[in-house]
């Protein structure tokens, strides 16, 4: 990675720390759930459920987007993610299938072993989006224009559903490093319609704490930006 790649969009970077963030957080809140607790059962199966939609819908943007801009010109790279990607769902399938036993009848064994089977699916996973995010997006980089990443990031924004991207964003924003996230917030509040940026200002003051919430208000500030 050079500099220059540093200052060039990046499809996959700010999206994986999302999933990375929630696939942590829900991992450690499988660990500390009272099975024999109903309301700590249905608090987990209410994070479990967004999350599961995101990272299906997030391989299916990779399948159907990201990784077929390789294939004109270098298609044996993404060729691997596309196979990890077959594994991986088929862990995911698995593990929701856990999920709607477990929650359905919980006990404490039958949790451990779903918090388990959790953190196995997060350790597969974690090197399949090191993978992309260092081979992949490099070869992006070397071999593709900004217009076509553009064009790209354009496709698949434009196949994502309101909920998957509230999902994204309720992740992302406490994911993201101050300065990144503010300038996502300051580009949206230069190029959004004003229901969308406000709909971004009422999740950031859900999911950030003050600080952080003030900073992303003066990114979206009409000052900010014009």
């Amino acid at each position: 990675m050079t500099a220059d790649t540093l200052v060039r969009d990046d499809l996959f970077t700010h999206i994986h720390k999302a999933l990375r963030l929630g696939l942590f957080e829900l991992t450690a809140q499988a660990g500390r759930t009272d099975w024999a607790d109903a309301a700590e059962v249905a608090a987990l199966g209410e994070r479990w459920w967004p999350l599961l939609d995101l990272l299906r819908a997030h391989t299916e943007h990779e399948d159907r987007h990201i990784l077929r801009i390789l294939d004109g010109v270098d298609p044996r790279t993404t060729e691997p993610a596309g196979e990890q990607h077959r594994d991986l769902d088929d862990l995911l399938d698995d593990l929701g299938d856990r999920f709607v036993a477990v929650i359905a009848a919980p006990d404490p064994s039958a949790g451990l072993g779903l918090y388990r089977d959790l953190a196995r699916f997060v350790a597969s996973y974690l090197p399949h989006l090191h993978d992309e995010e260092t081979v992949v997006m490099a070869r992006v980089w070397e071999l593709c224009g900004d217009e076509e990443i553009a064009a790209t990031r354009a496709r698949f924004m434009a196949d994502t559903t309101p909920e998957v991207m509230a999902t994204t964003l309720e992740y992302m924003l406490p994911a993201l490093d101050r300065p990144t996230r503010h300038g996502l917030v300051a580009r949206l509040a230069a190029t959004a319609p004003p229901p969308v940026l406000q709909g971004v200002l009422q999740i950031g003051e859900r999911v950030l704490d003050p600080v952080a919430f003030a900073d992303v208000r003066a990114a979206a500030a009409p000052s900010a930006h014009g």
